[in-house]
């Protein structure tokens, strides 16, 4: 729900059945302009069967290369703030370079109220994904994640990998483009601009 949330659409599907998410779920969004990719991963337990093992797996190799991992759980479950006493399995596999935001969701449920608040090296976000309290705050803390400033018109601000990524889709483009013109493919035209995104 947390996905469906940021993404202001239906993503992913939502039920109370453990497993429901058994692959990786990419959504695009924009933050006042600023491009955010999430991935949504099949929740890490002990896999009941080899779909979700696969699942599994995939949602760690995406783990690996994210810039920022969103620990969410249920605060009616506990009152723990911290990822290594609530999940310290999940914590001890995750690479030591990758920060961490906290979620903790069903703040409609437990009676918390929404905010945001940094503590022991970690910022903890209580929200409610179902009701929508406390989404700003996280869109809030996620564009300041990614280096958004308010810059002057016509002013510009990048990272090194926006750079890089601006790069690379000019490159399918252009292969996009001879694709088309010399060879007249226009399945090919196609590939080169879904990895243009």
């Amino acid at each position: 729900s947390l996905l469906n949330a940021l993404a202001g659409r239906d993503a992913a599907i939502v039920t109370d059945i453990a497993g429901t998410t058994r692959d990786v779920l990419r959504e695009h969004i924009h933050l006042d302009g600023m491009p955010l990719h999430i991935i949504d991963t099949a929740g890490l337990r002990t896999a009941t069967d080899e779909v979700e093992r696969i699942g599994i797996e995939r949602a760690w190799q995406e783990i690996d290369q994210a810039d920022r991992v969103l620990f969410m759980f249920d605060s009616t479950t506990t009152d723990e703030t911290l990822p290594e006493k609530i999940w310290p399995e999940f914590m001890s596999r995750l690479p030591p370079s990758i920060p961490v935001t906290i979620i903790r969701n069903k703040a409609d449920i437990s009676g918390e109220t929404e905010g945001i608040r940094t503590e022991n090296g970690y910022t903890t976000i209580t929200l409610s994904a179902k009701t929508q309290q406390g989404i700003q705050l996280l869109k809030a803390h996620l564009k300041e994640s990614i280096g958004y400033q308010t810059v002057t018109e016509g002013g510009f601000l990048a990272r090194r990998r926006h750079l890089e990524a601006l790069e690379q889709a000019a490159q399918h483009l252009q292969q996009g483009h001879i694709q088309l013109t010399q060879f007249y493919a226009g399945e090919l035209l196609a590939e080169e601009l879904k990895m243009a995104q």
